[in-house]
C-alpha cells in the first residue's frame, strides 16, 4: 500500500532480495514467464519425489518387510463398506443361529398348522367363494384376493424353509466369516478409523512398496526425469536472463539520467545480474550497484548510499518504474538533504510528475519543493 522513504527507511533499496522484483517490473517476459513457472513446478515435483525416495532408502530393508506385511493384510478383504456390512450381517446370523432357528421353526409350524398349511386353507376357500359369486357377482373380486394370498403364502413357506436350511452353517464357512469379521476390526483399528482411511493407506503403502522393491530402477528413472526437467528449465531461464539484461541496460540509462538531474552528477548505476540456483523467478540474482562519485568503483547500493542520496535514488527509481509500479502511496522524508536552490526546483518538478499517478506525501524544509504541492500542512 505504501512505500516509506526516510533517513533510515528504504526497504526496497536496501533489501537485495527485492532488487530482482524491481527489475522484473520493467521487463516484458511475454509468455516465457508462464512457461518457466510450469517447468519449475515440474522440476520441483521430480526433486521432491527423488528426495523422498532417497529418504525411504535409508530404512529400505525394514520398510520393505513392514510394507509387505501391511499390503498382504489389507489385500485379504475388499476395503469397501458394502463388503464389510455383508460380513457383519453374516456374523450376526452366525452368532444368533440357534435363536434364529427357533423363531423361524415356530413361524413355519404355525403356518403349516395341524389342520393344514396356510396354502391348504386358502385352497379350500375357493369352493365356497365360487358359490358366493354365482349368487352375487360383486364378490368376484374376492377371488383375486385369494389368488394373491395363495401365491404369497406358497412363496413365504418356500423361502422360510430355504432360510431354515441356510441357518445350518458349515463350521468351516462360519470360521471364515468370523476370521474376516475380526480382520476388518483389526484393519479399522490399525489403519482407520474408517474403511476409506484404510483404503487410502493401502494405496499409499502399495505405491511405496513398489518404489522400494524396484528402488534402483525407480531411482534411475527419477534422476533421468529430473535431469531432463533441469535442462528444459535452464533453457527457459536463459530467456528470462536475456530479457533482464535488456531491462538492466534501460534501467541503468534511466536512473543515471534522473540522478544527474537531481544533482548527483558523476553517478554510475548498474543492475548486476549473476547466476543463481533455480528459484521461482529464474536462475538469476540481481543486485543494484552504484558509484555516486567519479573514479569510485561500483559497490552494492545498500552499503554506500547516504540518506539524502537514498531518497533521491528512490525518486529516480520511482520515475523509472512509474508505468509498472503498483504501490499507490509514496512518502518521502528528508529528500531535500544536501540540496537547495535550482536543484530543489528540479526535485519538486519530478515529485509533481510522480503525483500525476500516485499519492505523494512529503516532509521538506525547502520552499522550492513545497511550492509544487497541492496541499500544505
Amino acid at each position: 500500500l505504501i512505500d516509506f522513504h526516510g533517513a533510515h527507511d528504504h526497504q526496497l533499496l536496501f533489501s537485495e532480495e527485492r532488487h530482482i522484483g524491481v527489475l522484473d517490473q520493467l521487463t516484458d517476459f511475454g509468455s516465457v514467464a508462464q512457461q518457466y513457472r510450469e517447468s519449475y513446478q515440474k522440476y520441483l515435483q521430480f526433486k521432491k519425489e527423488l528426495s523422498l525416495l532417497q529418504l525411504m532408502s535409508v530404512s529400505r530393508e525394514h520398510d520393505i518387510d513392514l510394507l509387505s506385511h501391511q499390503v498382504k493384510e489389507l489385500e485379504e478383504v475388499p476395503l469397501n463398506v458394502e463388503s464389510y456390512q455383508k460380513i457383519c450381517e453374516e456374523q450376526v446370523r452366525i452368532n444368533n443361529a440357534e435363536k434364529l432357528y427357533a423363531h423361524a421353526s415356530s413361524l413355519l409350524q404355525i403356518l403349516e398348522g395341524e389342520d393344514g398349511s396356510l396354502s391348504d386353507i386358502v385352497r379350500k376357500s375357493f369352493s365356497p367363494l365360487r358359490s358366493l359369486t354365482q349368487v352375487d357377482a360383486k364378490t368376484a373380486i374376492f377371488e383375486q384376493y385369494l389368488n394373491n394370498i395363495q401365491d404369497n403364502s406358497e412363496q413365504l413357506l418356500s423361502e422360510l424353509r430355504d432360510y431354515l436350511d441356510r441357518l445350518s452353517f458349515d463350521p468351516a464357512e462360519a470360521a471364515e466369516v468370523s476370521r474376516k469379521f475380526d480382520l476388518y476390526d483389526d484393519i479399522k483399528r490399525k489403519y482407520g478409523p474408517s474403511l476409506d482411511d484404510a483404503a487410502n493407506f493401502f494405496a499409499q503403502a502399495k505405491e511405496k512398496y513398489r518404489l522400494l522393491l524396484n528402488f534402483a530402477e525407480n531411482d534411475a528413472q527419477l534422476r533421468e526425469k529430473l535431469d531432463d526437467a533441469k535442462k528444459e528449465l535452464k533453457k527457459i531461464a536463459l530467456k528470462l536472463t536475456a530479457a533482464r539484461i535488456k531491462s538492466a541496460a534501460l534501467l541503468k540509462e534511466t536512473i543515471e539520467m534522473e540522478l544527474k538531474d537531481l544533482g548527483i552528477d558523476h553517478v554510475s548505476f548498474e543492475a548486476r545480474i549473476t547466476p543463481d540456483e533455480f528459484h521461482a523467478s529464474g536462475c538469476d540474482k540481481v543486485i543494484f550497484y552504484i558509484s555516486p562519485n567519479a573514479g569510485e568503483d561500483l559497490k552494492p547500493l545498500a552499503e554506500i548510499v547516504s540518506s539524502g542520496e537514498a531518497a533521491r535514488l528512490m525518486l529516480a527509481l520511482k520515475k523509472a518504474l512509474i508505468k509498472v509500479d503498483p504501490i499507490p502511496v509514496l512518502i518521502f522524508d528528508e529528500i531535500d538533504a544536501q540540496i537547495g536552490g535550482r536543484l530543489g526546483t528540479i526535485t519538486g518538478k519530478k515529485l509533481k510528475e510522480l503525483s500525476q499517478t500516485r499519492q505523494v506525501i512529503l516532509i521538506t524544509h525547502l520552499p522550492q519543493i513545497a511550492s509544487f504541492a497541492d496541499c500544505h500542512f
